[in-house]
């Protein structure tokens, strides 16, 4: 059964909580220690600090490939032009994931529709792992949740197969709901994978507000076009919105040309997933203004290799 997402308030709310982050990053220390085989004591109360900011990082060569094995004394992180103390580092190689798969089905869809259907199928078959939570969203005109957060890969592939075309696109308006409904209020590692070919004609919010939604849940997109205008492909769209997406949260866009590319810009994105790093770091500014604070993530020895991290994140509010 379908879940319309919209409700009564959903646009006004920009509520953020960074207490999530500060638990976060107390998982993953207890997790690194545990894996050690250290003992491990927790106080009856917890104390967190509420501007403690995680930043998930991807480092590859100059021809795309991986680089899965630098160390904390490699990165430099900067906030508004201030470098930072990275106080936790982390490979995310085993880490557990939250996914939210948002599939278009509006009519400019159809002619990939199954393919489409078919591969995201595949790639949950391949990239869920043990503690691995996904959801099945949809949009046309309207967005709606057809699978709620599971493990079962039965009940996600399932509800991709029931998808249907329907009229409009929402692109816009599926971002936020998904970043702000539902991830928002998950911990980890957050990814949206993007299946659209990015022309919005019916949602009710603009992309920067899609975006800011997004990076205020720690939200990563990784978009895949389903219009690259070749033989395959066809049809209009907005590449540059898709691009948008990628860049503004730390993931990455993929416009396949033929079918066989469909599939690898899944197969890319699943060793992405597994091939990141985690910089934790408590922000040299303690405002609290609910302000936009811009990030930058630098290699300064290692010039010859890319870093790709979310441009920015907003802090917490009173």
């Amino acid at each position: 059964m379908k879940h319309k997402l919209f409700r009564s308030g959903s646009f006004g709310s920009k509520l953020f909580s960074t207490l999530a982050s500060a638990v976060l990053c107390t998982q993953f220390a207890l997790g690194a220690a545990q894996r050690k085989g250290e003992q491990v004591e927790l106080e009856t109360t917890l104390k967190v600090r509420v501007d403690l900011v995680n930043v998930i990082t991807t480092v590859t060569e100059g021809n795309g490939r991986l680089v899965p094995n630098l160390n904390k004394e490699d990165f430099l992180v900067e906030e508004d032009g201030r470098k930072q103390d990275v106080s936790y580092f982390a490979r995310e190689v085993t880490l557990p994931l939250t996914l939210a798969l948002l599939i278009d089905t509006s009519p400019s869809v159809q002619p990939v529709f199954d393919l489409e259907k078919q591969t995201a199928i595949e790639f949950l078959h391949s990239v869920l792992r043990k503690k691995d939570l996904a959801l099945v969203m949809n949009f046309d005109r309207g967005v709606s949740l057809v699978q709620d957060f599971t493990a079962d890969i039965r009940r996600l592939s399932k509800a991709i197969q029931s998808l249907g075309i329907g009229g409009g696109t929402s692109v816009h308006d599926a971002v936020f709901l998904a970043s702000d409904e539902k991830l928002k209020q998950e911990t980890g590692r957050k990814a949206i994978i993007l299946i659209s070919d990015g022309g919005d004609t019916t949602s009710k919010v603009k992309i920067k507000d899609a975006i800011e939604s997004a990076q205020r849940a720690d939200v990563i997109v990784y978009a895949i076009s389903n219009r690259a205008g070749g033989p395959f492909f066809g049809g209009g769209g907005d590449d540059g919105t898709l691009k948008r997406y990628a860049e503004a949260t730390g993931g990455r866009a993929f416009f396949p040309s033929k079918p066989q590319d469909f599939k690898k810009a899944f197969e890319a994105i699943q060793e992405e997933l597994r091939s990141q790093y985690i910089l934790s770091y408590t922000s040299t500014n303690s405002l609290r203004d609910g302000g936009y604070r811009a990030l930058k993530v630098s290699l300064p020895n290692q010039k010859n290799l890319k870093v790709r991290a979310k441009k920015g994140y907003y802090a917490s509010k009173g």
